[in-house]
């Protein structure tokens, strides 16, 4: 015999399924053993029950037949035979149609049925007034449905979120994405072509202008590659061995990086000499950088760019690929190696 109301739904939404259950019993007093869901513990089949004979019994004569239109209900042909025996039974049915699919997806035997999304308030109280009158259901109040309704409604929000999608699509949909993907291939042939156009004319440009301004138009286009970044930083810290005199810029790289070096006052006197009068260094007590310097300050904010330019998660594996491909070595800034090619102590 045919339970008063079955919930027609695929297995992977038992959750959602669980909830309408709850809506139901809790909101409106359908009685437990009126409701038939397959996929809930003591509405499904009985133990020794066959599962295809049991649901067929079942869809036969319930008075509503709820279904949970999901991604996944149409992709499962148990529930497309529930669908299509509500159907050709003239069964009442109240449809739920659940995000993403859209009023767009409703075809064929439902075409022009009107449905109800999985998140319109009022229309659950068409659910509640349907089954009132064709159900023998418990009394609950009218504040009692409203909490309950609520509480259903912020569940299913939850729920949505996690929605299980098909493994398969349509023959029509499969066309769709085809002719999708052709679109984008040759968009993206489109934006190849005017990226190699811009590159040309940025050449031209470079022969005209100076290199800073070319840079700066680079970063404006968004055309100033990671890498090209990378170069003029460290050429920027370059600079600064023809400013200090390259033993003292190798003394401050040392003393920066925490790496060990003695001063050869002999050979190198007068340069460190020199440094100290600009108050690049202090030499009364020993050798040491004067960080409070305006150019040691400049110095030290284009040190710490390097090191984050190299840290950053977003391009350190572009960046390290590249610098291996073009010098054969990590770009280790605390390497001295690393400082004799690029800034050329």
């Amino acid at each position: 015999m045919s339970k008063s109301v079955f919930i027609s739904h695929a297995v992977k939404d038992s959750k959602i399924a669980e909830q309408i259950v709850e809506l139901l019993e809790g909101g409106i007093g359908v009685p437990e053993s009126e409701i038939f869901c397959s996929s809930l513990e003591g509405y499904g089949i009985p133990t020794g029950e066959n599962f295809v004979t049991y649901i067929k019994g079942q869809i036969q004569e319930p008075k509503v037949v709820i279904l949970l239109l999901t991604p996944s209900y149409f992709a499962s042909n148990f529930c497309l035979s529930e669908l299509g025996a509500s159907w050709a039974m003239s069964h009442d049915v109240f449809p739920i149609l659940v995000p993403p699919l859209s009023y767009d997806d409703v075809k064929d035997v439902l075409l022009g049925t009107q449905v109800a999304k999985i998140d319109n308030d009022i229309k659950y109280n068409e659910l509640r007034d349907c089954l009132i009158e064709k159900v023998s259901c418990t009394s609950k109040s009218s504040t009692k449905w409203d909490t309950k309704r609520k509480a259903f409604l912020k569940s299913v929000n939850s729920l949505l979120k996690n929605i299980s999608l098909p493994e398969t699509v349509s023959s029509e949909e499969l066309i769709q994405l085809r002719q999708e993907l052709d679109e984008c291939k040759e968009e993206l042939l489109n934006y190849e072509e005017e990226s190699q156009s811009l590159r040309e004319y940025i050449k031209d440009l470079e022969k005209l202008k100076d290199t800073e301004s070319v840079n700066k138009a680079k970063k404006k286009s968004g055309l100033h590659s990671t890498a090209e970044e990378f170069e003029e930083l460290v050429d920027e810290v370059s600079s600064f061995s023809s400013k200090l005199g390259s033993e003292v810029f190798e003394f401050v790289l040392c003393e920066y990086y925490g790496k060990p070096y003695k001063v050869n006052h002999f050979e190198h006197g007068d340069e460190f000499s020199s440094a100290a009068r600009y108050n690049y260094i202090d030499i009364e007590d020993g050798e040491s950088v004067n960080w409070n310097n305006k150019e040691m300050k400049k110095l030290d904010k284009l040190l710490n760019k390097v090191g984050s330019m190299l840290e950053d998660s977003e391009h350190i594996e572009e960046l390290f690929e590249y610098h291996e491909d073009r010098y054969d070595i990590e770009p280790e800034v605390d390497n001295q190696a690393f400082w004799e090619l690029h800034y050329k102590i």
